[in-house]
């Protein structure tokens, strides 16, 4: 995974992204790697979580809400196993230049109608902001609950739909929160519990994607 560079976007705020990037940015640390999270979102999300208690854990942040995020991330992933890009839940020349840049997107979408169209035009920012380039990109099904009629409903209609989806979700879980209060995320407060092992879930499988990709560019 060395140099691998996971982007999470999303054109509708409230979708899960900060969650799902510091998430996984903790997670993999602790497994050992050495990974960057950037937040590139105007809001600062990722840096208020890294100025409370816990810091999310000792990951090494980067503040770049501004479209020279492409250049930065290509300074700085070569020295680390992962870097995770937190974007804007907007359009804008930052989360293009984020996608640029990204050997994996991930796109929380919560499942709601609304939050699947906004997941379409994600997609078309996809596929039309670099010429000639051809993401490798999941949808990942976010704040759900488990054996809803609507979860079951949404990952239906994306699957019938076409669009690439993780079999991993990250359900609605009160430990996210409870922990984002310490500025860490439930790997770290709740290592055995549920939260983490839907995150572990989540990384086990684009781990695995960025592995094939790099075995075919090899």
């Amino acid at each position: 995974m060395s140099g691998s560079v996971v982007t999470i976007a999303s054109l509708k705020g409230g979708s899960g992204k900060s969650t799902l990037a510091s998430s996984l940015a903790i997670h993999w640390k602790s497994k050992g790697f050495n990974p960057l999270l950037v937040d590139a979102d105007p809001q600062r999300s990722i840096m208020r979580l890294a100025e409370r208690e816990l810091a999310l854990g000792g990951v090494d942040v980067l503040e770049q809400a501004d479209k020279s995020v492409w250049t930065a991330i290509q300074q700085q992933s070569p020295m680390h196993s992962v870097t995770i890009v937190d974007t804007p839940g907007f359009d804008s020349d930052i989360t293009v230049a984020a996608l640029a840049v990204a050997d994996l997107v991930l796109i929380p979408v919560k499942a709601s109608p609304l939050d699947v169209d906004r997941m379409m035009d994600t997609v078309k920012t996809l596929m039309s902001g670099v010429k000639g380039w051809a993401p490798t990109f999941r949808c990942v099904l976010t704040q759900t609950i488990r054996g809803s009629v609507i979860s079951r409903h949404i990952r239906a209609e994306l699957e019938e739909g076409g669009f690439p989806l993780l079999a991993s979700e990250m359900p609605n879980r009160v430990a996210y929160a409870e922990a984002g209060l310490f500025g860490a995320t439930p790997t770290l407060t709740m290592p055995d519990g549920p939260a983490a092992r839907d995150i572990a879930a989540i990384a086990d499988e684009a781990e695995a994607l960025l592995a094939t990709k790099k075995a075919l560019s090899a």
